[in-house]
């Protein structure tokens, strides 16, 4: 991989990582039409980490917030939708691995996404004036909807933001929840990653400087991705990604043939 095509897919990270529009899906279909070579997956932890640092720096206030507080049950409703994923994750680690090797499912689910922010956008406008907190039963559903985005072209943030528009939470409250529980599974996942047999080899190699070019890109565009989904969320207007992910998709399965 050279250092332009680590640029690259740093910048498609990050604007796709947070826009509701999934990073995993459009980084397949960038490497499979562009003859990009394969990433690692230990480069796509490395563009996770980036992106988690935006996350951070983003959300510093409320993460603050919460520690100063001692927020108990905010954590615990964090912990109640991280932990249905995490569990997916580790059992089907192989079986979810094998999708990333068939752009033609990262562009069908590319369509579901599209889908079911559609969805995200009916409830958008049916609760416009309810002021539900995040409950126990919300944070579980938003945890089930977030196994999903374990395949490529199912957004993660499509799907939770979707899943707490549902479950009747206002859309700020979705926004900031969403990303407040990628926090755990994004910095967990990027631990697991890292302490694998062989993680560390591209030290070595000298690929770190290539690396961190896409990373640095990928935090950049990572704090551009946030404003702009919030933006369209607080102008009511999420099913501008639906239609975009779609056309991306139903492309993507057009032009294979």
């Amino acid at each position: 991989m050279s250092g332009m095509q680590a640029i690259l897919s740093g910048i498609v990270q990050g604007l796709t990582e947070f826009l509701p529009v999934s990073s995993s899906g459009h980084l397949v279909l960038l490497h499979k039409f562009f003859g990009f070579a394969e990433s690692s997956m230990f480069f796509d932890v490395c563009l996770h980490a980036a992106t988690l640092a935006a996350v951070l720096l983003y959300f510093r206030k409320d993460i603050a917030g919460i520690i100063r507080e001692k927020n108990i049950k905010l954590i615990a409703y964090i912990s109640i939708a991280t932990v249905p994923a995490v569990i997916a994750a580790l059992v089907f680690e192989d079986k979810i691995e094998l999708f990333f090797a068939d752009y033609r499912k990262s562009a069908y689910m590319l369509i579901v996404t599209g889908l079911v922010l559609f969805s995200g956008q009916f409830f958008l406008r049916k609760n416009e004036n309810k002021q539900k907190p995040v409950s126990f039963g919300t944070s579980l559903f938003v945890g089930i909807a977030q196994i999903f985005a374990l395949l490529p072209g199912i957004s993660r943030s499509g799907m939770t933001i979707s899943a707490g528009l549902a479950g009747g939470v206002t859309r700020k409250e979705a926004f900031r929840f969403s990303f407040l529980i990628s926090i755990p599974i994004v910095a967990g996942a990027v631990i697991y990653k890292v302490l694998k047999p062989g993680a560390l080899d591209v030290v070595a190699s000298g690929m770190w400087i290539t690396y961190a070019f896409g990373m640095l890109a990928a935090f950049v565009t990572g704090l551009a991705g946030l404003h702009l989904v919030w933006k369209f969320l607080k102008a009511g207007k999420l099913y501008v990604f639906g239609v975009y992910c779609v056309l991306l998709g139903s492309a993507a399965l057009l032009f294979s043939k």
